[in-house]
């Protein structure tokens, strides 16, 4: 009898150990998640934030940081932003960063085709296209990433290298410049 008292106050020492040690990594997993949302609350105002105001200690964070700043069209910010989340993140995680780095190279390569800059636009969608191939290989079924990367294809093929000719100078030719597909998609998914 002695001895099934002392297995269990034995069992019921260790079951309230574990206990504890669970409450506690519960309470630790709560103040990190309390601090991430707290951080990307004060993202959600739409002004620039430096990132001496934000705790960038956790992956989603930096994310988030980084989609804030691509929002507000600050490319290279966001462009070292994102490169900076990538290092702490998961595998998943980096997926959805390599996805949305694409979006931006592609994003920028769009705005600089409409300015007219066609031969950095053109290097600027090739990267996006690798990056998009890259996101592929690990989810073969983002569908997403697949439209984006057929848009980013268009949009180097579709677009001359070299100077870009006028209206003025030749518009029989304007055909061939354009591909048939229709219209280039406004936005991206």
């Amino acid at each position: 009898m002695m001895i099934r008292t002392r297995y269990l106050n034995f069992f019921l020492l260790t079951l309230s150990g574990l206990t504890l040690i669970l409450l506690f990594n519960s309470t630790v997993e709560y103040h990190q998640y309390k601090t991430v949302n707290e951080n990307i609350n004060v993202l959600q105002h739409n002004r620039f934030i430096s990132p001496d105001e934000l705790d960038l200690t956790q992956a989603e964070v930096r994310f988030a940081y980084a989609y804030q700043l691509q929002q507000q069209l600050l490319f290279e910010e966001s462009l070292t932003a994102y490169g900076i989340a990538e290092q702490v993140a998961t595998a998943k995680d980096i997926t959805k960063i390599k996805y949305n780095i694409a979006n931006l190279y592609l994003q920028h390569a769009i705005t600089l085709a409409e300015k007219g800059h066609i031969d950095r636009s053109v290097a600027l969608a090739d990267v996006a296209k690798s990056h998009y191939q890259t996101v592929l290989k690990s989810m073969p079924s983002f569908w997403n990433a697949k439209y984006n990367f057929e848009a980013a294809q268009r949009l180097s093929r579709d677009l001359p290298l070299g100077k870009i000719r006028t209206p003025k100078e030749s518009t029989e030719n304007s055909t061939e410049l354009w591909s048939a597909m229709p219209g280039f998609p406004v936005g991206l998914p």
